[in-house]
Order: structure tokens, then C-alpha cells, then sequence
């Protein structure tokens, strides 16, 4: 489906492309034609300023006294008159001609004596006002790059042809007053270009610098696109016959391909968009239907656990957190022989506890506290409603809110109050077939029982050896530890026997001895505090101190392991109700096992981070082997251990699983960012404001 999904945006990007390009292309020739229009008029309106200047010469007195009577002086006066003439004008040039051709006035009299030697007699503009005409000439001199545009008008003595006044227009001159944002050239009739507003090179053929094209347009228009040196035109000509010019204007092509490239982006944009559109509709559509089966599913099995319930062979009773009942299946009804309107608000504890049960009693009434632990198949004894007892197998548990919905449809009160749920087996048949069998079995039982006796011995002397190996570990590290200060205290003392006579010298000796002892005073009190029992009260304790206190343990080890040790401890301090001495066998245990870990490990790198937020959670990874994941669900259950045999006795995490519960804490294991296992442990922040 995406595969299609993707060819049809292609080719629907494709076909957008294809159409902007042409829609941009006609809008191009459009504009072309409208500029090209333009320049054209705007050169016609440029020639247009000089035509009447030869008919205003040719009406000049002096003019005809000159070409009719030839006097010199009468060739001063008109040279004269043309030079003022010409500069009010802003013509190039302005002369007049005889009837043979040749100049008798200049307007450049001045600067260039020989024109009056030239002939003029072969120029066409010469021989159309010598027919009778109002003459018109372009020319292109290539070698001196000096185009210009020559008007003139027949001269007559009554009807007598005498002469012609002729202007000159540079181009140069005429083209500077097109206003075209374009680039626009201008070339005669034998292609060669006079005037360019772009980079094309003047007095060249202009065929010979760009490769041109025809290109047709979708609305049947046969446009030219042009190219020279990577730039791109459409190009718009027209051929000025009365001028023997052609115009051509280009029109730069950089807005197709802006137009394409926007048009791709906007086109497959929208195609993704849609699609995305689409797939959320889709998703939709998906989780709609898909809560309607869930709605259905639970519906069908409200309605299979409302069966069940009323239907099972066992008695339910739905209690509050005040232990009155508040539901009861017909089973239930049976077991006690009781009505419902009876059994609804009357205390559990009046109908399956009697005088001698103080676990169920005590349980019974008091099921709104925070550590409650469920009551899973304890026997007892039922009260049915005429008095007389019966034997019962009872378990109670509680009830989240989201489960079992239909237990809470049946209750009479849908309050948000906690809700347990108490399951009632009478066993009274099975009673009177375990009297026969405990009979039948006395022998067998009491042989269970002294096995049994046996196994807790065997275990009770297991985890002593596992507490005899922890002390043999913490010994170790502990003579580590003392070993060099003793070492160094003896090489002092050596010294300060020497020194006897030099008071001041022992005195320094002596104060690092008294250091030194300090130190194994210090790192003793370590394992003292380590053997202290569980206290009775907990008190606040620094988790920056527990951690520093049971890193000084494994100081030595540390070192001789070459291990790199991290440690991140915000710098306020930061307390949790406990007490010392089991925090850091917490501690202890984690760095340790971490240690052990890295044992075979290339690169071995430890890290403990203490973090907080309503509760203080510190962080123990290592860079070791890791955990095997079939060890995970049972890592922290007594004799479960990784290591091998005679290494550890799989009590530890126990013990640090055990200690934490009672902190009221919880402890995690994953993997570590270090390549190991990680050790998260959580317990409550307390604050020191706070009213012990």
C-alpha cells in the first residue's frame, strides 16, 4: 500500500511540474509579447523626436540661398545655424547635401574640415529625397562600432529639386532611452547585433552566441527558449522592415524553475500531508472499531463474570474497608444459611470468626491500613445464621478499582471506598476426610516432620556460613585496610625512637601516628556499626554519609582491582528514616556484588548516583557480566545466585531486599549504561522539618 502510495506521488509530483513549467512558460511569452510591444514603441517614439528636423532645415531661407546661389560665406552662416540647431535637438549630426551629393553646411564644421570632401551621392537616404522622398537609412559600420540612423527631406526652389537636409542619430544615443527590465537586442537585417542590454557581444552574429530551441506550448503556441553559458531565456522577435531591424527580448527563465521547485515541495507536501491525513483517518477509524470490540468484550464478560459469580461453588463476599459486607452470591447465602436482606451491611467478623481465631479477628477489623497483606486459603470457622459453626477455608483480597467491574455493579453503594473481596469454602466434608487420614498417616507425618527439622536446620546453617562469609569478606577488606597504617605506624614509632633527643621532630611523628590511629578507629567503627542488630525506632540518616562510610570498606579492594569508581552526591544533604548500620549493609552488599561482577571483566567501572524528588533513589551500576535473564523474576529469593559454588550463598539480596521493605523502599535491577547490571534502590525523602 505505501509503495503505491509513493508512485502515485511521483507521478502526480511529475505531472504538477509538468503543468507549472508550461503554465509559467505561457506566462512568460505573454509577458515577452507586452515587453517586446513596448520597447518598440518606445524606439518608434525615440525616432519619432528627430523626423521633423530635416523638413524644419529644408524650410530654412538661408538654407535655399545656399544651395541656390553657392555663396561661401552663405556655407558659414548655414554650418552656423545647423551646429544650434543640433545641440537644442540632441541629433548626432546635422548636414546639408547639393544636388551631386556633396556638403555644404555641417553641423561639425569645427572638428571635421573633410567631411566637405566626401560624396554623399550613393547613400540611400541621398537618393530617396533626390526622388522626392522623405528619406530613411541604418548604418552599421563594424570596424568603427558606430551604428547610426539617417533621416532627410528633398529640398525644392518652386518645384526645382536643389538639394537635401540630412540628421544623424547615433544609436548608442537612441537605444540609452528604452526602459525595459529585460535584456533587450537589437540586429539588422544580416543578424548582426548593434545594441545589447545583456552579456551578448555586439557586432557578432547573434545566431552564433546562444543555442536556440523551438518549444511548443500545451495551448498550441510555438515559443524559442534560448541558452548561453547556463542561462536561460524565452525569447520574443519581431522583424521592424521599415527599419531593417529585427528586436528581440529575453525574458530570464529563473522563474520556472523557482515556480517548479515550489511546485514540487507544495505537490509532494500535499501528497504526504494527505496521505498522513489519510493514515490518521484510518487509525481512527482502527482505535473507534477497536473500542467498540473492547467495549463488546468487556460487556460479554461483565455478563460471564456476573454468571460465574452467582454460579460458582465456592461463597463470594464483597466487604468494605470497615469489614461490612456489601455483596453476597447464592453460594455464600448457602454456606451460611442466611438471607441477603439479612447478610447486606452486616460485619464479617460476627459470621466467620470465632472467639479462639485472633489472626482472621484482628485482620477482619482492620483492612483500611497501607501494609495490607492478603489472606490467601486460612481456615476458620463459619457462624451460620441459627448459631451452630462450620469449618470454612477463607482468603481475602483487595480489589483495585479497575478490576473486576462487575463485583462493583453488584455492590449496593458505588462509592470510591476500598473494596475486598472474601472467598469462603466450606471444608467440612474435607474435615472429616483429613481426621481419617491423619489417622491413617501417623507414622508418614512424623517422619515429614523430622525431615522437615532436618532441611531448617541444614538452612539455618547455611545462612549462618553465608553471614560467616560476608565477615570473612568485610575482614578482609578491613585487614586491607589496617595493614598499611599499621605498617606505617611501626616505621614511626622506629623513628621516634631515634629521636628522643629532638623533641620537635617527635612531636610531628607523633601527631601523624595519632592520624593514623584516627583512620583505624574510623574504618573499625565501620564493621562495629555493620554488626549491629535491626534498632527498634528509625531515626534520620545522611545517604551521603552511609555511602562514604561504605566505601571505605572497599577502599583497598578498589585500588587492587584498579577500578574506576564514580560517584555523584548532591551537595545538599539528603536523609531517610532507618539506621545506619543496615543502610550500609544495603550498600555493602550492592558494591560488593557489583565488584564481584567485574571480577573477569577487561574494563571494570563502577558507579553509584544519588538522585531525588519525592524520594531518594540511588543508582549502582557496574560493567560487569550482567544478570542471565532466567535469574531476573527470582534474583532477590533466598539461595538464588550467579556466582559459583563456595562463592556465595544467595542470601545477600535477600537480606537487601528484606531491609529495604522494611524501610518502606523498593529496589530494581536492569541493565547498566556500562555494559553490567544496575541497581536501582528507592526510599522516601525525609525532610529535617518534619515532626519525628
Amino acid at each position: 500500500m505505501a509503495l503505491i502510495f509513493l508512485v502515485f506521488t511521483l507521478l502526480f509530483t511529475w505531472q504538477v511540474v509538468n503543468v507549472t513549467r508550461d503554465w509559467t512558460l505561457q506566462r512568460l511569452h505573454d509577458q515577452g509579447s507586452a515587453e517586446l510591444l513596448k520597447v518598440i514603441t518606445e524606439l518608434r517614439v525615440a525616432l519619432g523626436e528627430y523626423r521633423y528636423l530635416p523638413f524644419l532645415i529644408s524650410q530654412n531661407v538661408s538654407v535655399k540661398e545656399l544651395l541656390t546661389f553657392s555663396k561661401s560665406e552663405k556655407s558659414a552662416e548655414v554650418s552656423l545655424y545647423l551646429e544650434q540647431t543640433n545641440l537644442v535637438a540632441g541629433s548626432s549630426s546635422l548636414f546639408l547635401l547639393n544636388t551631386e551629393g556633396r556638403a555644404l553646411a555641417y553641423s561639425h564644421w569645427r572638428d571635421e574640415e573633410d567631411f566637405f570632401q566626401r560624396s554623399h551621392n550613393n547613400q540611400a537616404y541621398f537618393q530617396q529625397a533626390s526622388d522626392g522622398h522623405r528619406g530613411r537609412q541604418f548604418s552599421l559600420n563594424v570596424d568603427t562600432k558606430r551604428p547610426a540612423y539617417f533621416l532627410s527631406s528633398p529640398i525644392y526652389e518652386g518645384t526645382r529639386f536643389i538639394g537635401a537636409a540630412v540628421v544623424r542619430i547615433e544609436l548608442q544615443n537612441l537605444v540609452q532611452k528604452l526602459r525595459s527590465v529585460e535584456t533587450v537586442l537589437i540586429t539588422d537585417n544580416k543578424g548582426t547585433l548593434f545594441f545589447s542590454t545583456g552579456s551578448f557581444q555586439r557586432f557578432e552574429n547573434l545566431q552564433a552566441q546562444a543555442r536556440i530551441y523551438p518549444h511548443e506550448l500545451s495551448n498550441g503556441v510555438t515559443t524559442t527558449l534560448w541558452e548561453k553559458e547556463k542561462h536561460h531565456w524565452l525569447a520574443r522577435s519581431v522583424a521592424l522592415d521599415d527599419l531593417a531591424w529585427e528586436v528581440t527580448v529575453l525574458n530570464d527563465t529563473d522563474v520556472v524553475n523557482k515556480n517548479i521547485r515550489n511546485a514540487t515541495l507544495f505537490s509532494f507536501g500535499g501528497c504526504v500531508a494527505f496521505g498522513l491525513l489519510m493514515l490518521l483517518f484510518r487509525e481512527r477509524q482502527l482505535k473507534l472499531r477497536s473500542q467498540n470490540e473492547t467495549r463488546q468484550a468487556l460487556a460479554r464478560n461483565e455478563a460471564q463474570q456476573k454468571a460465574i459469580i452467582n454460579h460458582a461453588q465456592v461463597g463470594l463476599l464483597l466487604i468494605d474497608s470497615q469489614g461490612l459486607i456489601r455483596f453476597a452470591n447464592k453460594m455464600a447465602l448457602q454456606q451460611f444459611a442466611v438471607m441477603m436482606k439479612v447478610i447486606i451491611n452486616r460485619p464479617i467478623a460476627e459470621m466467620v470468626v470465632a472467639d479462639g481465631d485472633p489472626l482472621v479477628n484482628r485482620l477482619l477489623t482492620n483492612l483500611d491500613w497501607d501494609s495490607f497483606s492478603p489472606l490467601i486459603g486460612y481456615e476458620s470457622v463459619g457462624v451460620r445464621g441459627d448459631g451452630t459453626e462450620f469449618p470454612l477455608m477463607i482468603s481475602v483480597r483487595k480489589m483495585l478499582p479497575e478490576q473486576s467491574p462487575s463485583l462493583r455493579d453488584l455492590a449496593l453503594e458505588k462509592d470510591e471506598a476500598k473494596r475486598f473481596l472474601v472467598t469462603v469454602i466450606d471444608i467440612s466434608r474435607r474435615k472429616g476426610l483429613e481426621m481419617e487420614l491423619k489417622r491413617a498417616n501417623n507414622s508418614l507425618e512424623t517422619k515429614v516432620e523430622e525431615r522437615t527439622k532436618a532441611l531448617s536446620e541444614a538452612q539455618n546453617e547455611l545462612i549462618q556460613a553465608g553471614k560467616m562469609a560476608a565477615l570473612g569478606r568485610m575482614s578482609t577488606a578491613v585487614a586491607h585496610e589496617l595493614n598499611q597504617p599499621l605498617t606505617a605506624i611501626r616505621n614511626y614509632v622506629a623513628i621516634c625512637k631515634q629521636l628522643l633527643n629532638q623533641p620537635e621532630m617527635l612531636t610531628e611523628n607523633l601527631s601523624e601516628i595519632d592520624l593514623l590511629t584516627q583512620h583505624m578507629a574510623q574504618i573499625t567503627s565501620q564493621l562495629k556499626t555493620y554488626a549491629y542488630k535491626k534498632p527498634e525506632d528509625k531515626k534520620p540518616v545522611s545517604i551521603q554519609m552511609v555511602v562514604e562510610h561504605s566505601l571505605l570498606l572497599f577502599k583497598q579492594r578498589i585500588v587492587d582491582d584498579q577500578v574506576e569508581l564514580t560517584t555523584q552526591l548532591p551537595g545538599n544533604t539528603l536523609y531517610v528514616l532507618g539506621d545506619n548500620a543496615r543502610l550500609e549493609q544495603v550498600i555493602v552488599n550492592l558494591v560488593n556484588n557489583a565488584l564481584d561482577a567485574m571480577g573477569t571483566s577487561a574494563e571494570r567501572k563502577l558507579s553509584i548516583e544519588v538522585t531525588y524528588g519525592d524520594k531518594v533513589i540511588i543508582s549502582i551500576s557496574d560493567s560487569g557480566m550482567g544478570i542471565a535473564a532466567d535469574l531476573l523474576d527470582s534474583l532477590f529469593d533466598p539461595f538464588v545466585t550467579s556466582k559459583k559454588i563456595g562463592d556465595g550463598l544467595g542470601l545477600g539480596l535477600a537480606i537487601v531486599k528484606s531491609i529495604i521493605r522494611d524501610l518502606e523502599g523498593d529496589i530494581e535491577v536492569g541493565e547498566s549504561p556500562l555494559g553490567g547490571a544496575s541497581f536501582t534502590v528507592k526510599l522516601p525523602l525525609f525532610s529535617v522539618s518534619e515532626d519525628h
